[in-house]
């Protein structure tokens, strides 16, 4: 699983190794950081989807792309949308 981002990849590698250990995360540069998937990789997955998500409130970083395989998805911090009357 691999995780791109614009803008702090060592934090977030920070944040991955102490919710993985740091056998399953190395970084890929200053952009991206690679999260070896074992054994239950769904809970595994949904556990990198959770610390990603928290991640990005906390840096402020708009979002990050996480590749799965040969598949891409964007993951972009929550933000309100505020409606007009």
């Amino acid at each position: 699983m691999r995780i791109v981002v614009t803008d702090g990849a060592t934090a977030l590698a920070g944040r991955l190794t102490m919710a993985f250990g740091a056998d399953r995360i190395s970084t890929l540069g200053d952009r991206e950081v690679d999260v070896r998937v074992e054994g239950d990789s769904d809970r595994t997955v949904l556990g990198v989807l959770d610390t990603v998500d928290s991640w990005l409130d906390q840096a402020a970083v708009g979002s990050a792309e996480i590749w799965l395989g040969e598949n891409s998805y964007r993951v972009a911090r929550w933000a309100p949308v505020e409606v007009s009357q």
